[in-house]
């Protein structure tokens, strides 16, 4: 009975060995580790058949600079001591390529207990391995780059690495056992949101979002961060990770943006545009400007509603389009056409955003109203025409040489313009007027700014005398400098040229000359007030106007002496 229960207990250990043999790579080792023989799954592992390794030493597996180490030598001290060796180890195989294994070496005793074989039980783990290393490699670059902290499922603090207690400004040990509520403000500390944070990291649910933080000086920390559930096994976790990243510098200067973006919201005209030229939305103040009130107005209808129809299929309002379409902002003052069909002129600037790839997704138009200012411009720009049609103008160089001049003013002077572009003033003054101290000065205070206006003595073409009742203005820069001078002149007519223009003027037109003279004061009177509305105090066109008021009065006046005399 004895022997069959042995005999049944040796059957049942070489069942065992059979089934471990089959399973796992197994080799058997001298006690001075020379190969005694091992199995086709270990061959297999390494590349080798049985007669390559046969009575090699178990070095031929490890790399140079190990076998000769300190650790490979006490290695095998221990296993000749009895003593099982468990690890993972990096091998090399035939190929002279890594493999890692999962292994086991266990010393066979003899009956007196002394180690007489050393059997590896060993599994190719070089996969699994070189995926953990990667993995390994990832975390480890993770943490170099990003703010990372461990927390258990209570949120309180298990570590953090260096970037983290940077930007937080703590020690490890100042952390260490707080609770995650330490940089949140109190408010939210005590909030259900705060709350329901922890109750979902606790049932396995990962957590992303922008966080504010508060630092250990009580600044604001806005952490872009994904809080991390760690499982075990049976997929229950028992930790959470952190992997942040400071974008305090981001908030803050996206903050400023929206506030700036709110800002223009709230003093200008916005209207954002597909790039169909639709229209996706627009503020209240754009609504207002183009006279509508409500949104739904204009919402998903095209841009030219509010061109006119004429620019609508111009060639002007298609390319307008196309350069946008291709990135180019748009800026300029525009006439555009609001809903009862009055005309409303924008200052605007139209701007397309674009996608990060460089491509236009949109277009927003920043406007502000200037009709009441572009209207007056056109009836500013109506009276210089009128003016320039009444008066003899020229414009001059700091130096007195002559840019330009109005038909008028050549044609009292008897020149056309290519003879005086270029030239001095002098020309149209005496040689002896022209070397003296009084015109220098005259020219002197122009370039520092002071306006003159007098009658003058000219020299024209012919040598003939032109006297005329001129204002030399001059045009500063934004640092008060004389960039040019320009002359408005009328031409003071000989009484007797005068006389026989205004007989003329009786027998084709009996019009009274003092009421002539009432409208023309009435004109000048209308300009002086508008300055005086824009700003008070005297000034050059002030002057200016003056003068030209002061000429026609007495142009009228000598040709209502003349026509006197005549009668």
């Amino acid at each position: 009975m004895f022997f069959f229960k042995k005999w049944s207990i040796a059957k049942e250990d070489a069942a065992k060995t059979a089934a471990i043999r089959k399973s796992q790579a197994v080799i058997e080792l001298g006690l001075d580790g020379t190969v005694i023989t091992a199995n086709e799954n270990y061959l297999g592992i390494f590349g080798y058949t049985l007669a390559n390794v046969r009575g090699q030493h178990h070095s031929m597996f490890v790399e140079a600079d190990e076998r000769s180490g300190a650790a490979y030598r006490d290695f095998w001290a221990r296993l000749n001591k009895g003593e099982t060796q468990s690890a993972e180890f990096k091998r090399i195989d035939r190929h002279g390529d890594e493999v890692w294994v999962q292994a086991s070496y266990i010393p066979v005793l003899d009956s007196r207990g002394n180690p007489k074989k050393i059997i590896a039980l060993a599994a190719d783990i070089t996969a699994k391995k070189i995926k953990d290393l990667a993995n390994a490699g990832q975390v480890s670059a993770i943490e170099r780059a990003q703010a990372v902290v461990e927390f258990n499922l209570d949120g309180t603090i298990i570590t953090a690495n260096k970037n983290f207690l940077n930007v937080m400004g703590y020690t490890l040990g100042e952390m260490q056992g707080k609770h995650d509520r330490v940089f949140v403000e109190s408010s939210e500390r005590a909030g259900d949101a705060y709350r329901d944070f922890w109750a979902r990291l606790n049932l396995g649910e990962p957590q992303s979002a922008e966080y504010k933080r508060i630092n250990k000086a009580g600044n604001e920390v806005w952490l872009l961060a994904t809080f991390n559930p760690i499982a075990d096994e049976s997929g229950k976790p028992f930790k959470v990770v952190a992997f942040a990243t400071d974008v305090t510098k981001q908030k803050v200067k996206s903050a400023d943006l929206e506030g700036q973006i709110t800002a223009i919201g709230k003093s200008q005209a916005v209207v954002e545009l597909g790039m169909d030229g639709k229209i996706l939305t627009a503020n209240d103040n754009f609504l207002k400007t183009l006279g509508y009130s409500l949104l739904k107005d204009i919402q998903g209808k095209h841009h030219n509603m509010f061109v006119e129809a004429a620019e609508r299929t111009s060639t002007a309002y298609r390319d307008f389009w196309a350069r946008l379409a291709r990135g180019e902002a748009q800026s300029a003052e525009y006439k555009r056409i609001g809903k009862d069909g009055k005309t409303v002129w924008l200052q605007a600037s139209y701007n397309p955003v674009l996608d990060s790839r460089g491509k236009p997704v949109k277009v927003v138009e920043i406007a502000t109203d200037i009709t009441a200012r572009k209207l007056k411009a056109l009836e500013n720009e109506g009276q210089l025409a009128a003016i320039e049609r009444a008066q003899a103008i020229a414009s001059f160089r700091p130096d007195g040489t002559i840019i330009a001049a109005n038909d008028k003013y050549l044609k009292a002077m008897g020149y056309t313009l290519g003879e005086v572009s270029g030239k001095h003033d002098g020309m149209f003054v005496e040689s002896s007027e022209r070397s003296g101290s009084a015109y220098r000065e005259f020219w002197g205070k122009l370039n520092r700014g002071e306006a003159q206006s007098a009658e003058y003595k000219r020299i024209a073409k012919d040598g003939s005398e032109v006297r005329i009742r001129a204002s030399y203005i001059p045009v500063l820069d934004a640092q008060g400098k004389t960039t040019k001078v320009v002359q408005y002149a009328t031409v003071i007519e000989s009484a007797a040229a005068a006389s026989e223009e205004m007989s003329a003027s009786v027998q084709e037109a009996p019009v009274s000359m003092a009421e002539q003279a009432d409208g023309q004061s009435l004109s000048m009177n209308r300009l002086e007030n508008r300055r005086k509305t824009v700003k008070a105090g005297p000034s050059p066109f002030a002057q200016f106007l003056t003068n030209l008021r002061e000429g026609f009065s007495s142009a009228v006046a000598s040709s209502t002496k003349a026509v006197a005399n005549f009668l």
